[in-house]
C-alpha cells in the first residue's frame, strides 16, 4: 500500500507522558506494517487532544516525541480511537506514505476577522502545491477554527476561497467540552488561540467524505428576517423564540426558558438547501429580548425550520456517511479521521458507543479510525459548497 494510518491513544494526565504513549503506541503499530515491507517514513500526524492539557507543554511534548514530523490538530470535547472515547486523553493519527504531499497554515484572529483568517491559513497550507490537482491524486483540506471566538462559517467561507469546492473537505471546530473559556490550535509545534489551522493533502490515492446528521423536519419553513452573525433574533417579524415556540405548541409540545436547552437539543433548527438537505444551527440558549443564540451564522432572509432526532436516527447517519465515504474511496482505505458534534454525544448518551461502532464497522473492521467530539463540522452536503455545520458527523477516508 502506498499510504496507511497508524493510531495512538493515551488517557495519561501529563501532557508529556501522554504525548509520548500516544506517539510510541502510533509508532508501533508502523512497526508492525514496515515488517511487512514497507520503509516508508511518516508524512504527518493529526493530533487531537481533550482541554484539560496545558496546551503549550503538550505541543513542546508532541514536537519532541515526533522530531522531523508535520503535525497539526486542536483540543476538543473528546477524543476516540475506534470505538474508545476518552474524555480526557490524546489520539495521534499518522499518515505514513512516500507519495503523499502535506502543507499546514495557521492564521489569526479569526475573531476580528474570520474570512480574512481562513483566507490566510489556506494560502499557507497549500503554498508550493500545485495551482490545480494533478491528474489521477486526490486533494482534501482540512479545517481546524476556533469555534468560540469568532464567525466560523467566514473562517470557512474564506478558505473555499482559496482552496475551490472541487476539494475534499473535511474538519471541525476547536471546543472545550462547552465551557466556552479557551481552546486550543496546533500548527508548527506550537498551540494557538483564535486560529485557524488549515492542513492540505495532496495524495495518489483517492479520498473522501462523507457528512451525514439524521435530523429530520418538525416545523414549517419561517423566513429569518433578523440575524446577526450567530444570534437569530427574528422570524416573520417576530421574536424567534415565540415562533419556536408556537411550532412546538402546535406539536403539542410546551416549551419555557427553563426547558429550553433539553428541548432544543433533540430539536435543533435545519437552514434547508437546493438538494433537500438541511444545513443544521444548533441553538444553545434565549438571549433578551427573545432571540437565539446558534453554533454557527445564520444568514438574514434564507429559510429555517425546526427540526427533530432521535439517537436511532443519529447513529443511522453515522452509518451513511461512512458508507458515503467508503465507497467513493473505492478501494482499500488506509485510514479515516471522524470530526462528530459534541452534541450528538450528549443526545446519545451512553448509546455513544453505537455510533463509534458504526464508524469502524462500515468502514472496515481492518481500517484505523481516529476522531474528535468537535464545536461544529465542516463538509459538504452534497453537490452543494463545503459549509460550517451543527450536530453533523463527517468522515473522512484516506485511500491506500
Amino acid at each position: 500500500m502506498a499510504t496507511q494510518v497508524f493510531v495512538g491513544a493515551s488517557s495519561t494526565a501529563d501532557p508529556k507522558k501522554a504525548a509520548s504513549e500516544a506517539v510510541a503506541a502510533a509508532l508501533r503499530e508502523s512497526a508492525r506494517f514496515d515488517h511487512a515491507g514497507s520503509a516508508a517514513r511518516p508524512a504527518f500526524a493529526l493530533v487531537l487532544s481533550t482541554d484539560q492539557y496545558d496546551a503549550d507543554a503538550l505541543a513542546a511534548a508532541t514536537t519532541s516525541e515526533l522530531p522531523g514530523v508535520p503535525w497539526a490538530g486542536c483540543c476538543t470535547a473528546g477524543v476516540f480511537a475506534g470505538s474508545r472515547l476518552l474524555r480526557q486523553g490524546l489520539v495521534v493519527g499518522l499518515v505514513v506514505s512516500e507519495t503523499v504531499r502535506v502543507g499546514i497554515g495557521v492564521a489569526q484572529p479569526v475573531s476580528q476577522d474570520g474570512r480574512r483568517a481562513g483566507v490566510l491559513a489556506a494560502s499557507r497550507a497549500l503554498e508550493g502545491f500545485p495551482p490545480s490537482v494533478p491528474s489521477g491524486w486526490s486533494r482534501a483540506l482540512i479545517v481546524l477554527p476556533d469555534a468560540l471566538t469568532g464567525n466560523a462559517a467566514d473562517v470557512v467561507r474564506g478558505a473555499v476561497e482559496v482552496g475551490g469546492t472541487g476539494v475534499v473537505w473535511a474538519g471541525g471546530g476547536a471546543g472545550d467540552n462547552l465551557r466556552f473559556v479557551r481552546t486550543a490550535q496546533f500548527a508548527g509545534g506550537r498551540a494557538y488561540s483564535d486560529s485557524v489551522v488549515v492542513v492540505a493533502i495532496d495524495s495518489p490515492a483517492r479520498m473522501a467524505t462523507g457528512i451525514r446528521h439524521g435530523f429530520r423536519p418538525y416545523g414549517p419553513p419561517t423566513m429569518v428576517t433578523r440575524a446577526e452573525g450567530t444570534v437569530l433574533a427574528e422570524l416573520e417579524y417576530e421574536g424567534a423564540f415565540s415562533v419556536y415556540q408556537r411550532t412546538a405548541r402546535a406539536k403539542g409540545h410546551q416549551v419555557n426558558l427553563d426547558g429550553f436547552a433539553t428541548f432544543a437539543m433533540t430539536h435543533p433548527l435545519g437552514i434547508p438547501q437546493a438538494d433537500g438537505e438541511h444545513v443544521i444551527r444548533d441553538p444553545l440558549r434565549v438571549i433578551s429580548p427573545g432571540g437565539l443564540y446558534c453554533v454557527g451564522e445564520v444568514p438574514d432572509g434564507c429559510l429555517i425550520r425546526v427540526m427533530e432526532g432521535d439517537p436511532i436516527g443519529l447513529v443511522g447517519a453515522a452509518r451513511e456517511a461512512a458508507i458515503t465515504a467508503r465507497d467513493a474511496v473505492s478501494g482499500p482505505i488506509a485510514g479515516a479521521f471522524v470530526f462528530d458534534c459534541i452534541s450528538r454525544c450528549m443526545m446519545l448518551g451512553d448509546t455513544v458507543r453505537d455510533e463509534l461502532t458504526t464508524f469502524e464497522s462500515e468502514l472496515g473492521q481492518s481500517v484505523p479510525v481516529m476522531g474528535c467530539l468537535t464545536f461544529g463540522e465542516v463538509g459538504t452536503l452534497g453537490r452543494g459548497v463545503p459549509q460550517f455545520h451543527n450536530k453533523t458527523a463527517v468522515v473522512l477516508a484516506l485511500g491506500a
